[in-house]
Parts: structure tokens; sequence; C-alpha cells
């Protein structure tokens, strides 16, 4: 069944990009092989984001649930309204270095960005990701998703009033902005700040 939904994703969509993972069988005589993972990029997509190239992508990993365990891995970018442009995913058999490193170099691949590119990745620090990131490409930065760290933040500091900071100093548009909020920050609570 995969091969057939392969073949249509790329009868349907132009230079879609499918690449899968497999396990060989123990046995060298046995034709079967065993799935591991598969990376699928949309081609209408890939060229969408190459017009509006934004150097920014954002990665995100879920668990599936139900007869076939594994892990949802999926990429997306920014659209010129500043939406989320879906670019990429793959399904792995867990989340790790390994899986984001193939993950990562796929993508990489997909989108001619070298090991020098300067792209932003942004993502919830997920297990591995960060150590894959340095790894394949030691020039981009990393950055952590705001609302996420947010949400680590709640579990300690509560008040309305440090969201709001975080928040503040979040969409601060200048760095002497933001010095002058973080300073701000550690004079209100220095654990916090």
């Amino acid at each position: 069944m995969l091969r057939d939904y392969v073949l249509e994703l790329q009868a349907s969509n132009p230079d879609t990009t499918v690449k899968i993972d497999v396990c060989s069988e123990p046995n060298p005589d046995s034709p079967t092989r065993q799935f591991r993972r598969i990376y699928v990029r949309s081609g209408p997509l890939k060229k969408g984001f190459k017009a509006c190239l934004r150097d920014l992508l954002g990665f995100d990993g879920a668990f599936m649930k139900g007869p076939f365990l594994g892990q949802v891995l999926s990429a997306v970018g920014l659209d010129s309204n500043n939406g989320i442009y879906p670019l990429a995913y793959g399904i792995v058999e867990s989340e790790n270095t390994e899986s984001w490193k193939w993950f990562l170099d796929n993508i990489g691949d997909d989108l001619d960005l070298g090991r020098n590119s300067n792209f932003t990745f942004i993502s919830d620090k997920k297990k591995g990701l960060h150590t894959a990131v340095e790894q394949l490409f030691p020039n981009a930065k990393h950055r952590y998703c705001i609302r996420h760290i947010h949400d680590n933040m709640r579990k300690r500091w509560r008040k309305p009033e440090y969201r709001d900071h975080l928040w503040k100093c979040a969409l601060a548009t200048t760095i002497p902005e933001f010095e002058h909020l973080m300073k701000e920050f550690s004079q209100y609570d220095k654990e916090a700040y």
C-alpha cells in the first residue's frame, strides 16, 4: 500500500520527493524488508517556499496512536502573511538524534541547504533535534518556541504579570528594547529572569 501511496503522490504532484528507509530482514535470502521511516515533501510546496524564501523553518514531532506506533516529524515555514506554510513531514520509529538527522538531511538536500546555511530553526526542545541541527547546520541559529517556553515557565510562575512580561520581551523588535525589558524583568523577579 505504501508504494501505491507514493506513486499517487508523485503522479498528482510533480517534483514531489519521497524517501523510504527500510531495514533488511536478518535472512539475506528473504525478499521482504521492514519499514523504518518515510520522508515526504510535496513539489508544489517546495516551489512556493523557494519563491517566497524566508530563512526560517519550524520543526515539531507528534506521537502516532493506533496499530502503527512511531512519530510524525514536520517542517513548516512562514508564508508572506506570516502564516504557517507546511513543507515536509516524515514518519520515524522514534524521536531521537538519528531520526532527526535523517529528516534534516533530507530537508537540506531538498532545499539545497548547505552546511553553511544561515537558516533559523525553531522548535520546542525536541529530543535530539538540537544536536542534529548543530551537526548538520553548524552556522544555523536554533531557537525555541516562545509558547513552549511560556508553558514551561507557567508551571512555576503562574501570575499573568510573568506571562505578559515574557511576551513583551519576545515581541521586542530591537536589541535595546529587548535589553530594557529584560532589565525590568530581572528587577521584578531575579529567579524568573
